[in-house]
């Protein structure tokens, strides 16, 4: 059985604050911070043969990561954060027609497609985040770009079902999964997906300067790279054909390191434990929430639930949490809570408390003195 205290010990946020703000950025474990102490030391006593040391590890995280979305090592790249990785994206698809995106989606979806002069359609979505997959279903687009969970809602939609029912074959299928890559089980295999980006700095526990791009080898083979140099590519004049091609200049050796760490904390409570310890907490935040009355905005129906829940309040009720030592965002119109496998019930019970009382303050009728 896990754990879970244990495993909280892990993260010391915790010693005093509660942290459920990870949509905003997630904690890191304490042993990629001493990884990272150890890391620089090696580099700053060795230098150039510490360099050298690296590169073979560095590839058995690619391979690991690779093993973790059920992709192939060729596939996978480390890039600084997803808006370089899709910029060279949309590089490499340049040309291929219009792309279609929910409206209200996170700006580094889409933005980069704009910039690079692609047509662009917007898949309505209704005042609270929901869209249907028949809106996705009618986008007249060569590219539809989705995430997994949407950023500002917690709206989560069935990536597999989009592919089997909403997407024709020959539709490039690109997929956002920062907000679920850590939470839950994803093989792109089994999704169908062509394109997916993952920018670890949330849910997958790397700290900041982190993103996975998987692009499927069909794809890699029909584009060839736009970019060079890459350092280790020295017998391929300087270009990989695998994913790597991504990975311009030197190696950012630290990014892999960082993700070993991330993913060993993940791997060795094992994916699907955290997705069930996740279902558990979410359903606990909703029956509390309701309980005390507090207005669930993202109130969907289970099947399009995730991890994140906007609960209705103001950004001056975040600032009051946060004075508390509660750390959640303001996002839209409410607050944006998303626990982590780290949380327990006790964090969401305090937290709906200082709720309540906020909302009792803001509902007692002033006193104006004479």
């Amino acid at each position: 059985m896990t754990d879970w205290n244990q495993i909280r010990n892990k993260f010391r946020a915790f010693d005093e604050a509660i942290y459920i703000n990870t949509a905003a950025t997630g904690l890191v474990p304490d042993n990629l911070r001493e990884r990272m102490a150890a890391h620089y030391l090696e580099h700053a006593s060795l230098g150039a043969a510490a360099a050298e040391s690296w590169v073979p590890k560095m590839e058995k995280v690619r391979a690991d990561v690779a093993e973790f979305f059920n992709a192939d090592p060729f596939e996978i790249a480390f890039v600084p954060n997803m808006s370089t990785g899709l910029n060279w994206i949309a590089d490499m698809l340049r040309g291929q027609g219009k792309v279609a995106y929910p409206n209200g989606d996170f700006p580094s979806l889409h933005t980069p497609f704009e910039f690079h002069g692609f047509p662009m359609e917007e898949i309505p979505v209704e005042p609270n985040g929901f869209f249907s997959y028949d809106q996705i279903k009618k986008a007249q687009a060569e590219i539809v770009a989705l995430s997994h969970v949407q950023w500002h809602t917690g709206f989560k939609i069935d990536p597999v079902k989009v592919r089997k029912e909403c997407l024709d074959d020959d539709q490039i299928y690109i997929l956002d999964a920062t907000q679920s890559g850590g939470t839950c089980k994803i093989d792109v295999k089994e999704i169908g997906v062509d394109i997916m980006l993952v920018s670890c700095y949330k849910w997958m526990l790397n700290g900041f300067g982190n993103c996975v791009v998987f692009v499927k080898k069909e794809l890699l083979e029909k584009f060839p790279s736009k970019h060079c140099w890459q350092y280790r590519a020295w017998d391929q004049g300087g270009v990989f054909a695998s994913a790597r091609r991504f990975e311009i200049g030197h190696e950012r050796a630290e990014s892999f390191f960082r993700m070993e760490e991330g993913l060993s904390v993940i791997n060795e409570i094992g994916i699907s434990n955290i997705e069930i310890r996740l279902k558990d907490l979410s359903a606990y935040l909703y029956q509390k929430a309701k309980d005390a009355g507090i207005k669930i905005i993202s109130d969907y129906a289970p099947e399009f639930r995730s991890q994140i829940a906007i609960l209705d309040g103001s950004n001056e009720d975040r600032i009051a949490l946060l004075n508390e030592g509660i750390h959640v965002s303001h996002r839209g119109t409410g607050i944006r809570v998303s626990p982590h496998f780290y949380n327990n019930k006790n964090d969401i019970d305090i937290l709906i408390s200082k709720l309540v009382k906020l909302k009792n303050k803001s509902e007692s009728p002033s006193v104006i003195l004479q």
